[in-house]
């Protein structure tokens, strides 16, 4: 009787635990499939980066070794290369300028009220004779401690013109306007017509120096210009009138142009800044009375391959 009625017992129970099961399986696969779902978005996510990650790496391949030969002294340096989204690779040079600072200084004996800055150093005894004499601002830069002409990298999208105002307004404080930095400036022909001409410009081309040798850093193609600082027309960011040191630099001063080359020689400049300032003094000495400039103390002897202008 016992017996029979466990059985009942079980029997009455049977009908509830297999719906509990029911519900365990349903539950159960409910959840592998969630699981299973999950899994194969992760996976194809997983792909989708895996995937981008090879389009990147094939079409930027950055681990594709490049060497140059430069710097001094001259040795190969390891690098890389990186590549556009087309694929195209362009292991080109950086593109740089470099600009002579200079402005007229008219001396009646051996002192100024210009070279009485305390941004000024060097001497005037070398102007006797009432004529006129430059003085060139140059940076001491805060890496290695040499002085440079102004200068910098040229952004992507920018003329080497544009890159000339924003270098010397971040370096020196000096506002340039515009106008000035055309290669022509403007005149009236006459008829109320604006033409443009050289003769009001504050810029001029010295050169072009690509040689691998001349920079450390990488292979750098600098342009370099000569631009006249005129206090009359040109401002200063603090209200001065006088440049003062920004951006990276260190400091800025005031060397007279005979003394380049002279006292200030060699290692006391950054790369081949000696040259590019040599070759700008070669260039305002022929315009005016002539005169010869000791090379022997440039960067290999001045033996630095560029293109000038005469």
């Amino acid at each position: 009787m016992d017996t029979n009625h466990n059985t009942t017992l079980r029997r009455r129970r049977s009908p509830h635990h297999s719906n509990n099961n029911i519900k365990s399986w349903i539950l159960l696969a409910l959840a592998s499939t969630t699981i299973l779902t999950f899994g194969i978005v992760s996976t194809n996510q997983n792909n989708k980066l895996s995937n981008t990650a090879v389009i990147a790496t094939s079409s930027c391949p950055h681990g594709q070794e490049r060497t140059w030969h430069g710097g001094h002294p001259a040795q190969t340096h390891p690098g890389s290369c990186w590549c556009g989204q087309d694929e195209y690779c362009m292991c080109t040079p950086s593109v740089a300028i470099d600009i002579v600072l200079y402005q007229k200084r008219r001396s009646s004996g051996t002192t100024t009220a210009f070279n009485n800055s305390p941004k000024s150093i060097g001497t005037n005894e070398f102007n006797q004779n009432n004529k006129d004499e430059y003085d060139v601002w140059v940076v001491r830069r805060s890496d290695t401690n040499q002085l440079a002409t102004i200068g910098g990298f040229v952004d992507t999208g920018e003329t080497t013109e544009s890159a000339v105002l924003r270098e010397v307004l971040e370096e020196t404080g000096i506002f340039i306007p515009p106008h000035l930095m055309s290669s022509h400036g403007s005149n009236d022909d006459g008829g109320g017509n604006s033409i443009q001409t050289k003769k009001d410009s504050a810029i001029k081309l010295i050169g072009v120096y690509s040689d691998p040798r001349r920079d450390n850093r990488r292979h750098i193609v600098s342009i370099a210009y000569a631009l006249e600082f005129r206090p009359d027309i040109m401002t200063t960011n603090d209200g001065s009138g006088i440049p003062h040191a920004g951006d990276d630099a260190k400091d800025v001063i005031a060397i007279p142009l005979e003394e380049i080359g002279v006292k200030y020689v060699g290692e006391d400049w950054y790369a081949d800044h000696l040259s590019i300032l040599l070759d700008f003094k070669m260039q305002l000495m022929s315009m005016e009375d002539g005169g010869e400039v000791d090379r022997s103390k440039e960067l290999y002897g001045g033996d630095i391959a560029r293109s000038t202008c005469s």
